[in-house]
């Protein structure tokens, strides 16, 4: 099991550029706080549910294909349901309520597509890009579901029901992509065409927002905070390595026979926080700023973290 360099390097410097790019237009003033929590809308509720639904539909069907793809949606599902539970224990004595909700959803969801893909690509080759599609699926209803719960309670105006958790515009995505890739229905190309374009919107509108409520504080809040030193540790280390020991002593890794099960759960779970929970916390006012530092440094420090937990990992597996 190998991880390169080359392969975590290149992706960083991209995410880099495009947190400094909303970082630069946000102290141009290119865009204020309106713009900023437009796009995040913009991001969450149209390009996302189409990259939703494209990255299921496009996938290639099989009854093994789509056998073992349920088997890593479900472990997908259970994972992200694990350290939901390990952040809201972890972190039940922290005593402001907006930052623990930050660390709770940074620590449960991870960057596992745009991050996440390079890395599976290199271990596995285009296998792995087909599991990884369906562990997004376990994230995206994850993060509709309890994200939203846990982003939104408390908020003045904020309506927590079961219907608004089950349906929205991440958990009907996943549906409708899940449903024409089991039936098998054809889509035009235009339509798929469509739907690539608005879902590549993504990342970079999502990058843009953070670096925008970056430029809002002083840059020493992002590198001389002890706190996110001591959470990274935790989330980007310390708990992939303590999966890494449960997913080995569980002897789950040949369950799936062409990929090793238990190596692709331990890097996905060594991912950086994920770009959503800039995005959530900026549409519902949880210190979107001190999300957006969390996020920025967590992409900075991953690529060395997640070598050096592969690496570990090697002597697990």
């Amino acid at each position: 099991m190998t991880v390169g360099i080359g392969a975590l390097i290149p992706t960083a410097l991209c995410l880099f550029l495009l947190i400094v790019t909303g970082f630069s237009a946000r102290k141009l003033r290119l865009v204020d706080d309106t713009v900023t929590k437009g796009l995040s809308v913009i991001v969450a509720k149209v390009a996302q549910p189409f990259l939703i639904i494209y990255s299921i539909v496009k996938l290639d069907y099989s009854a093994l294909n789509l056998k073992n793809g349920l088997i890593v949606l479900g472990f997908g599902i259970l994972l992200h349901a694990l350290m939901a539970l390990v952040g809201m224990l972890v972190f039940s004595r922290v005593r402001d309520i907006d930052e623990k909700k930050i660390y709770v959803f940074a620590l449960t969801f991870c960057n596992c597509a745009f991050v996440g893909f390079p890395i599976i690509e290199s271990l596995f080759g285009q296998i792995g890009l087909f599991y990884g599609a369906f562990y997004v699926v376990s994230y995206n209803i994850g993060a509709w579901s309890f994200g939203v719960w846990l982003m939104s309670r408390g908020k003045q105006g904020a309506r927590v029901t079961a219907r608004r958790i089950l349906v929205n515009a991440g958990t009907v995505p996943c549906a409708i992509g899940l449903l024409l890739y089991v039936l098998q229905i054809p889509l035009p190309d235009f339509l798929m065409t469509a739907m690539n374009t608005l879902g590549s919107l993504c990342t970079p509108l999502s990058l843009i927002v953070t670096g925008s409520l970056i430029a809002a504080m002083p840059l020493k809040h992002l590198f001389f905070n002890g706190k996110f030193y001591a959470y990274l540790s935790l989330k980007l280390v310390a708990l992939p390595l303590a999966c890494a020991c449960l997913f080995r002593v569980c002897g789950i890794g040949a369950l799936i026979g062409d990929i090793h099960l238990g190596i692709f759960l331990t890097v996905m779970t060594a991912l950086p926080p994920a770009a959503l929970t800039t995005l959530f916390a900026n549409i519902h006012d949880v210190k979107p700023s001190y999300a957006a530092q969390l996020v920025s440094l967590g992409t900075f420090l991953s690529p060395m973290t997640i070598l050096l937990v592969m690496k570990l990992s090697e002597l697990i597996f």
